[in-house]
């Protein structure tokens, strides 16, 4: 396999992946009403563990979603694969598909970074 041949099963690949909700994610009360709130519990190791609960440091993190945030984040289910994200996201918003694809990679991102996403891939 040459190397654009592995990058085109790469990118067909990256289009099968299935982003899911981190479960440990808590909706939580507040904001304005078109926000979502979202708490992600933190980890801490055993000796950062000791400090946090010594300094009294907080357990989670507290992330306000809105606008296109808040769509993609409840587009989410754990069944629609990235590239049905994308059509969808398309058709709604009246883009092309390469526009969607990179405003919705961008945002799944920060969702994945932020820890309130993660993505899977299916079983082949």
């Amino acid at each position: 396999m040459d190397s654009t041949e592995l990058q085109t099963e790469r990118y067909r690949q990256s289009l099968r992946a299935v982003p899911v909700r981190n479960a440990s994610v808590r909706v939580v009360p507040g904001g304005a009403p078109d926000e979502l709130l979202l708490e992600v519990p933190l980890k801490y190791g055993t000796v950062l563990g000791i400090l946090r609960h010594l300094l009294h440091a907080r357990t989670a993190k507290t992330y306000a979603l809105d606008g296109v945030g808040r769509e993609v984040y409840e587009e989410i289910d754990g069944k629609r694969d990235f590239e049905e994200l994308i059509d969808r996201f398309a058709e709604r918003h009246k883009l092309t598909f390469l526009e969607s694809r990179a405003l919705l990679a961008q945002y799944l991102q920060i969702l994945v970074r932020r820890g309130l996403v993660v993505a899977t891939m299916p079983r082949s």
